[in-house]
């Protein structure tokens, strides 16, 4: 019918995601880069043992994340070959649930309490002004949105100081949905209480007090969790 939306066999879908990671994993490799043309259609599809119906599901699903475009004169070109940010673009599309913005926020939880106390022991002063004059921004911003935004910076910040690359570099890749978590925070009780706690573990850290600011970051974000959507989860 017209206009209808027709889902992919299971089987089909299941090739077409083998594809999109396929691609993905040449470009963290370094194999495919920005400008390059991707081979034609007929051949890519034989490559990888599929059908055209099924590479072009595939192709679609990397235009949306941005990796792909597809020019009538060159073919399916290679768009961007940064994955933090195309992991970023589909990661800002998820739908606004409460069971995803609960597994961020444990994520969080997990994440940044992990590292509490390497991050207790190496902060300095530098970071420390830093970080006060981020806090200071978020209290200070006019909307909302720059409210979260400055929310955002200030625990990417104490990540950053964990000193793993990877940590770092997941937390930037979920940075906007993390946004829109804070985002909500931010409508439902303003910025007051997210800068007195920021204040406080600071503090902590001026202190290089490692126990009082484990204890006061688990306190900040189990805070956060309480202004997360209200839809039920799915239990499926």
């Amino acid at each position: 019918m017209k206009g209808k939306f027709s889902p992919a066999p299971k089987a089909a879908q299941r090739q077409s995601d083998d594809v999109v990671r396929a691609i993905l994993a040449m470009l963290e490799r370094g194999e495919l880069h920005e400008g390059d043309v991707l081979p034609p259609e007929r051949e890519l599809a034989q490559q990888f043992d599929i059908g055209r119906n099924t590479l072009r599901e595939a192709i679609k699903v990397l235009q949306v994340y941005g990796v792909v475009d597809r020019s009538p004169r060159l073919g399916t070109v290679i768009k961007s070959a940064n994955l933090d940010h195309i992991m970023g673009v589909a990661f800002s599309s998820m739908p606004l649930t409460r069971e995803t913005f609960d597994d961020i926020q444990e994520f969080r939880q997990v994440l940044e309490s992990g590292i509490a106390s390497r991050v207790a022991e190496r902060c300095g002063p530098e970071t420390i002004e830093k970080l006060e004059a981020i806090n200071r921004n978020m209290a200070s911003a006019g909307d909302l949105r720059e409210q979260a935004a400055h929310d955002y910076q200030f625990h990417a910040l104490l990540i950053d100081l964990g000193g793993n690359a990877v940590l770092s570099r997941t937390y930037r890749v979920l940075g906007e949905p993390i946004q829109r978590l804070m985002e909500l925070g931010k409508n439902a009780r303003g910025t007051d209480a997210a800068f007195r706690q920021h204040q406080a573990l600071i503090e902590a850290l001026r202190q290089r007090d490692v126990e009082a600011y484990g204890r006061l970051l688990a306190r900040h974000l189990a805070h956060g969790r309480r202004y997360l959507p209200e839809q039920s989860r799915n239990k499926d």
